[in-house]
């Protein structure tokens, strides 16, 4: 069995080789892979023969056919027909650059340099997508704003280098950015005066620090003071919030525990012995609670329109827990959390406000992670 085992792995070893190999690759008509595949075995042994001959037939029929499907893509009306011929120039120049660093390689062929031509359809394939941004950007919408900014990245990309290009990024990022605007957010609660501001302010700047390209968030209220108007506004608003009374519950409990050491005897000897036997004590334990709760109201504007994109309300609890505990007898009778909680003092509830704070604990994260994926479409 385990020999059937090898021979099986050896087969599939050999068939692997034999389809990576360049000879393999260039009976399929892969004549590039055969001639990196050729490269890599002469950098090794540059006297290989078989590798060599099919190196040199190789190389010939890529460069042939590479010449053949540019002359095709360069007469093609496409209009990034400039893309696929610098693919092309880039795959012979990496070869090129690969027969450089192999001497054993140059005794049958001589390499072309694609380095020129490639230069070429950078620089054509740039104009290209610099003229296709600019038409983009006099469309005056925000995606034409962001779909230029992408062309004139590829252009740069090309051409790193081209007159007035990073100019043309930044018109097109602010031509793309959308302006959101962060609504203040009232609370509404019988009797209480709360302050939300913090999730405001916390809120805007996290939004920000998903660095979103395309995104910029602010306060509605610093918008307004700049009289500027926002693409969309994101309106929250906390409703029916309220804290409930404070609740006590009082339990009594006697507990046991045996075989505790209660002493030790010495007999007549004078030799020491431990005794063992029951404790016990009466505890008392304390749990005083407040809940608070209420909604959390998410609604998305598009300023423009005049709609509502979005709505949703997101219901949160936070339950205030002070827990302690008393006891009268023997402290081994507790149990180690029974003996933590009589460390453990009665407490004042918290202000209002602090509760408030831990109820938006949760809202705070729902909140974002909601925006970070609606607004997902303005990453870079």
């Amino acid at each position: 069995m385990q020999q059937s085992h090898s021979l099986l792995l050896s087969i599939c070893f050999l068939f692997f080789l034999g389809c990576s190999s360049s000879k393999n690759q260039f009976e399929k008509g892969n004549y590039e892979k055969a001639v990196e595949l050729a490269i890599k075995k002469l950098r090794k042994k540059p006297t290989n023969k078989k590798q060599l001959a099919t190196l040199k037939a190789a190389y010939g029929y890529a460069v042939k056919v590479t010449d053949q499907k540019i002359i095709q893509y360069k007469a093609s009306q496409e209009r990034f027909k400039w893309d696929r011929v610098i693919i092309q120039y880039k795959r012979m120049q990496d070869i090129y650059m690969g027969l450089l660093k192999c001497p054993g390689c140059l005794t049958v062929v001589s390499p072309v340099d694609y380095q020129q031509p490639l230069n070429n359809a950078l620089t054509k394939g740039a104009v290209v997508y610099v003229e296709e941004g600019k038409k983009s950007l006099n469309t005056k919408t925000k995606a034409s704003g962001r779909e230029a900014y992408r062309q004139f990245i590829k252009a740069k990309n090309y051409q790193e280098n081209y007159t007035g290009i990073d100019r043309l990024l930044t018109e097109a990022r602010i031509a793309g950015t959308e302006v959101i605007g962060v609504s203040s957010i009232p609370v509404r609660s019988k009797g209480l005066e709360l302050n939300s501001a913090f999730f405001l302010q916390q809120l805007v700047q996290t939004l920000n620090e998903f660095n979103y390209f395309f995104a910029d968030f602010r306060a509605m209220d610093k918008l307004m003071e700049q009289k500027l108007v926002p693409n969309y506004v994101v309106d929250l608003s906390f409703d029916d919030y309220y804290i409930g009374q404070t609740y006590l519950k009082e339990t009594r409990e006697t507990v046991v525990r045996d075989s505790v050491k209660v002493g030790v005897v010495t007999d007549s000897l004078g030799v020491k012995t431990a005794v063992y036997g029951k404790v016990e004590a009466d505890v008392q334990r304390f749990e005083k609670t407040i809940e608070s709760g209420g909604l959390l109201n998410i609604a998305i504007l598009d300023t423009a329109l005049e709609t509502v994109l979005y709505q949703e309300k997101l219901p949160s609890t936070y339950q205030w827990i002070n827990d302690w505990a008393t006891y009268q007898g023997d402290k081994r009778a507790l149990t180690k959390d029974e003996l933590r909680l009589t460390r453990e003092k009665e407490l004042l509830p918290p202000p209002a406000q602090e509760l408030f704070y831990a109820f938006t604990r949760p809202l705070f994260n729902q909140t974002a992670g909601i925006l970070q994926d609606r607004y997902r479409y303005l990453r870079k």
